[in-house]
């Protein structure tokens, strides 16, 4: 492939897309996404659960998430994750959110995983007004910005019904991806 980054990262709210994002991407591309490691946690698969089940288990994947960062300086998902990259793919890292500690989780994506970021905000067109999706914790409303101003790429995209209009509405990110890896 010979493309300078090998893996994209995706940041952005609870709720805003990543997980959807990521499957374009890996159309696009033709590849597979990485399983989350929280997966096996808490038996609810983040990735294909309803929205009912993902706001169950959020304030446990947070509180958990927090306990490990703060043990580990920030390591501990990233080390867990970097031994599961494959490099001979574009890995797919659909859940960067933090910069809180040296070499945190952007620092680890953009100098050990070789990555590139996206941050993805989601919105509800009301009144020709856009109405962003909100962060649902503190811990998001603290860092989301931070990891806007941190990414390569940033996407606001509209809550389409229909697959094809939220494919179309990432022309711009695919067309910046080709260059990047093909």
């Amino acid at each position: 492939m010979g493309s300078t980054f090998k893996n994209i990262g995706i940041s952005g709210v609870a709720g805003s897309g990543k997980n959807t994002l990521s499957e374009i991407i890996i159309k696009f591309l033709e590849r597979m996404e990485l399983s989350p490691i929280s997966q096996k946690l808490y038996g609810i698969d983040p990735c294909s659960c309803s929205r009912e089940e993902k706001d169950i288990i959020r304030p446990l994947l947070v509180a958990h998430g927090e306990v490990k960062r703060k043990l580990s300086k920030g390591k501990h998902w990233t080390n867990l994750l970097h031994k599961d990259l494959d490099e001979e793919k574009v890995n797919i890292i659909t859940d960067v959110r933090y910069s809180e500690y040296k070499d945190d989780e952007i620092d680890w994506l953009k100098n050990d995983a070789n990555g590139v970021l996206i941050h993805l905000s989601r919105y509800i067109e009301k009144n020709n007004d856009r109405v962003y999706i909100k962060a649902m914790n503190q811990s998001e409303k603290r860092n989301d910005p931070i990891m806007r101003d941190k990414a390569d790429f940033a996407l606001n995209w509209n809550t389409y019904e229909d697959s094809s209009q939220r494919v179309a509405s990432t022309e711009k990110l695919l067309k910046w991806i080709k260059r990047l890896y093909v």
